[in-house]
């Protein structure tokens, strides 16, 4: 059975892109505006098996990398995989060690193809739970 990936993004164009792909691959997605202040309460509710989250959106209230930490203090998400998508190279290298720190945490660098994101999937899909 292919995963569920929720992608959260603040780019209607990302989302149908990223939407187009993983449909083309027969991958159940469930896209979400990430400027939505709900977005983080819909994340909850679309129960994953992987997060696609873009690390800067336009929102002032929540980054992708605030959800990712909200999602790592939910019990019932902590152990979520979670791909933080970008193409800001500086934004990624400059939470570098916490994503290091952080358990089932992968980066994809935007623009990237559909294999690499496939691949991405797969890695983090392929990680042994968390204890």
């Amino acid at each position: 059975m292919a995963p569920r990936v929720t992608v959260v993004n603040d780019s209607p164009e990302f989302l149908e892109l990223v939407g187009d792909i993983l449909a083309d691959e027969r991958i159940p997605t469930i896209l979400i505006d990430g400027d939505q202040p709900d977005a983080l309460e819909r994340i909850r509710a679309s129960t994953p098996d992987i997060l696609m989250l873009d690390l800067r959106m336009g929102t002032d209230e929540l980054h992708g990398w605030d959800i990712a930490q909200e999602i790592r203090r939910d019990p019932m998400l902590e152990a979520l995989p979670i791909l933080v998508c970008s193409a800001d190279v500086e934004g990624l290298k400059s939470i570098a060690d916490q994503l290091d720190a952080t358990r089932n945490v992968g980066t994809l660098l935007k623009p990237f193809s559909v294999d690499r994101l496939a691949e991405a999937i797969n890695e983090l899909l392929s990680e042994p739970a968390p204890r």
